[in-house]
């Protein structure tokens, strides 16, 4: 917001600089009263006076020069509205680069992540000095998200009222400060998908200010628009001469979205939650990206179904669908929990093809509780049966289960590469466990170290407890996530490889990198 209005005043001094200048020449041109200038009487009053003409009493030359001014003045003052415009409407979705970002080989990494979604209670405990400070929390993040292209989910909006008026969380209204825009940024993050039922919270215009913060950090916004929908999930980046093509859609309904005009929901792409409808614009976009100049493909979907611990059909079958469309990764959203990945197997113009699907990456940044309506109607029965009270039981541990699950999800780091048959494929992918430490016990003066994002292979075959975990508690709780998501990763069949840390102290070897 800042820029914009630098902008817009650099502009009108422009132009009262333009008026200004105007309205010399426009004094010096005429040369009445100015008889060293006019040795022929012109103009005075002393000559003969024949029929008047337009240009009696002008200097050709003065007058050449102010039509120049005119002119230059013109073309400046409609460029600089243009520039301006441009600045306002937040820049670009997915932009089309102009020229690639070439390091000499036609190879690209392209690191993925769950849904960023901070609560209340993370947002009070980064204040610090009067700004939030996410530092801390997001440290860690930059070796697993750090790559050509990188991408995380957003949970709701960025400053949607300017000067972080009104701030809140996940939990309760989902307006972000603008720190948080840059910790994004320099975490390496440089495209957030944020086509979810949380798109609108704080209503359309909430949303095209929250592109707009995101892409003054130099943040693209993936499924979302606040430019010309047309070009919605139709652009592709380009990067080491290889050409990416990425597109997001909200599977989930909400109130927001219906108070929409009809226009303002074509700012999102929501084709809803029928197999077919979300099979048939993806395959659209897929051809659309594809003439635009992609040869590799990533899909990003919001499913919803939040607090599924499986894959449900609706997931299965779009998935299968859009893989034989094109796509070469598929990337799910919602579920809050890290759920299965797989690699599917199939055939496109005769050429044997794999795509890799994560049906939820689940939250990367979140200290969010899982609610269940079905255990909330089952608590409220006074005189259960039998069969209720099984019920009521089975629920309360599927809740428990899915509110610890929520603190661990996985990042994946793909390597890209074209072949010598010239096509552009996987050539490997690496994961990440990620847990989210929280430490409860760490006091006011240092509260902005209450919750950290860490990657849990850094800390699992430490000797002792690593300084980082306040008790023995999150330190297990680390280990267990470190387990579970090597679990869902095994799925594929050795497809993913778990990326490789020194472990010896519990801290990383800084000599060492991830191997993929």
């Amino acid at each position: 917001m800042k820029s914009i209005k630098s902008m817009i005043k650099a502009v009108a001094a422009a132009i009262l600089r333009f008026f200004a200048r105007i309205a010399v020449e426009f004094n010096s041109i005429f040369n009445k009263g100015r008889p060293s200038d006019n040795p022929a009487g012109k103009g005075t009053g002393n000559e003969a006076r024949p029929r008047k003409r337009l240009v009696d009493g002008v200097d050709a030359d003065r007058f050449t020069r102010l039509c120049v001014v005119l002119v230059v003045g013109f073309v400046t003052a409609i460029g600089a509205v243009l520039v301006a415009a441009a600045v306002n409407s937040g820049g670009r979705e997915i932009p089309v680069e102009q020229q690639d970002f070439n390091k000499g080989t036609d190879s690209l990494t392209l690191s993925i992540g769950g849904n960023i979604m901070p609560t209340r209670n993370m947002l009070d405990c980064a204040l610090n000095d009067g700004g939030y400070n996410f530092n801390n929390y997001m440290s860690e993040l930059s070796s697993a998200m750090s790559a050509d292209i990188s991408i995380a989910g957003l949970c709701g909006q960025i400053d949607v009222n300017g000067r972080n008026k009104g701030v809140c969380g996940f939990d309760d209204g989902m307006n972000y400060p603008d720190e948080l825009a840059q910790a994004i940024s320099e975490t390496g993050i440089n495209y957030v998908f944020g086509a979810n039922h949380y798109a609108f919270a704080n209503g359309y215009d909430g949303m095209c200010a929250s592109i707009s913060n995101l892409h003054t950090n130099s943040v693209g916004v993936i499924g979302l628009t606040n430019t010309d929908s047309r070009k919605l999930n139709a652009s592709v980046v380009r990067m080491n001469g290889i050409g990416v093509g990425i597109a997001g859609y909200n599977c989930v309904d909400s109130t927001s979205y219906g108070a929409l005009s009809n226009e303002q929901k074509t700012y999102i792409v929501q084709p809803g939650n029928d197999v077919d409808a979300l099979a048939d614009r993806a395959t659209a976009d897929i051809a659309k990206m594809r003439g635009n100049g992609a040869e590799f493909i990533v899909i990003c979907i919001n499913w919803g179904s939040a607090g599924s611990l499986e894959p449900s059909e609706f997931m299965k079958q779009s998935s299968r669908k859009i893989a034989e469309a094109g796509a070469d990764i598929i990337i799910g959203y919602g579920a809050l929990v890290t759920l299965d990945a797989e690699v599917l197997q199939y055939q496109n113009a005769g050429v044997d093809k794999e795509c890799y699907v994560f049906y939820s990456l689940g939250v990367l940044l979140g200290d969010n509780s899982y609610s269940s309506r079905t255990l909330d109607s089952l608590s409220k029965i006074k005189k259960p049966s039998d069969s209720q009270k099984k019920q009521l039981n089975e629920e309360k541990r599927r809740v428990e289960t899915v509110n610890k699950a929520m603190s661990r999800s996985m990042t994946v780091t793909f390597s890209v590469v074209r072949g010598k048959n010239g096509s552009v494929s996987v050539e490997s992918a690496a994961y990440r466990p990620i847990y989210v430490v929280k430490n409860a016990v760490q006091g006011e003066e240092n509260s902005h170290l209450k919750y950290m994002v860490v990657e849990a292979s850094r800390y699992i075959s430490a000797q002792q407890r690593p300084e980082i975990f306040s008790d023995d508690t999150q330190w297990q709780l680390c280990r267990e996530a470190f387990t579970e998501i090597c679990a869902l990763a095994d799925k594929t069949d050795g497809k993913l490889i778990l990326a490789d840390f020194a472990n010896d102290a519990g801290q990383p070897d800084n000599d060492t990198d991830t191997k993929i």
